[in-house]
């Protein structure tokens, strides 16, 4: 069975995966979809998904997503007919040789719980939980002008200019280094699918985040407030703005997620108007194991 791996997927593959896509939700009862948005990965080199072949129909997909050298994370799909004969096998063999390649240690295998087949596919391998993941969905029965936002606290499209800035930003925020931070800052800028952005309050950059547009939704992403300005109400207003750029940009299929250990801003976003629609447990795995696993 053969694997073929994309860094950059062209339409016809994507319309395949999306096709499977559809059909393990229904199957496996998903809620996730899969991202295969290579803009965001630390190298050009890597492949955002491996497509595996019987024949010339498709088997099985994984995506792989590796923003920095230090982890990928991983989701297969597997047509309910293929399964139980060595496609999720396959893919992650190939896929611990490119990791490999790309000197990258860690695998995070992705798994929504409540898919019986996921749970079982990655019970052959020795892994440990690493940590959940909720998404959130904003309810389109609110108003996006619902939620009242700071008086002076601005937000605009960011632009190179701003690059050194929202890198201090980040790395304030998240406990990273600046300059892995500026790396990342400087991908989202040319994304074809993120729209990153400066928030300023009364013309200070305070504060950063972005939207990811694709496939008719848009996903709130990488919220970060200096860290002298946290727990300010800032960040509800943020949340409040990117609501409201998404509905002015015609989207209104608006996610966020957020780890299970953030309370603090699992009740933000909540409180903000958003639902939980669905739980993504990580499990973390060295790559180094599948290299010597026998198929």
């Amino acid at each position: 069975m053969p694997i073929v791996s994309f860094t950059k997927p062209e339409l016809q593959i994507v319309h395949e995966v999306r096709e499977l896509e559809k059909i393990c939700q229904v199957h496996d009862q998903l809620q996730g979809s899969l991202f295969l948005d290579p803009s965001l990965n630390f190298s050009p080199d890597v492949p955002c998904l491996l497509a595996l072949y019987e024949g010339e129909e498709l088997a099985g997909a994984m995506t792989f997503f590796a923003p920095t050298q230090e982890e990928a994370e991983v989701v297969a799909l597997t047509y309910p007919t293929y399964r139980r004969r060595g496609v999720f096998r396959a893919l992650v063999q190939e896929a611990a040789r490119k990791a490999t390649q790309l000197q990258i240690p860690d695998f995070l295998f992705v798994c929504e719980p409540q898919s019986v087949d996921g749970v079982a596919a990655l019970g052959w391998f020795a892994s440990k939980p690493d940590h959940t993941e909720y998404a959130l969905r904003y309810d389109r029965n609110l108003p996006p002008d619902r939620l009242m936002t700071l008086s002076g606290l601005t937000m605009h499209r960011a632009t190179a200019e701003d690059l050194a800035v929202m890198a201090q930003i980040s790395a304030e925020s998240f406990s990273e280094e600046v300059e892995r931070a500026a790396h990342f800052m400087e991908l989202a800028l040319v994304s074809k699918t993120r729209r990153q952005y400066l928030f300023r309050l009364d013309g200070e950059p305070v504060a950063i985040g972005a939207l990811g547009i694709e496939d008719g939704e848009s996903t709130v992403y990488g919220l970060g407030v200096r860290s002298q300005l946290q727990n300010k109400g800032i960040g509800r207003s943020m949340v409040a703005l990117l609501v409201r750029e998404s509905y002015a940009l015609g989207v209104e299929d608006i996610l966020i997620e957020v780890d299970s250990t953030n309370a603090r801003a699992h009740h933000l976003y909540l409180s903000c108007g958003f639902i939980a629609e669905a739980t993504y447990d990580y499990l973390r795995a060295p790559v180094a194991q599948f290299l010597t696993q026998e198929t």
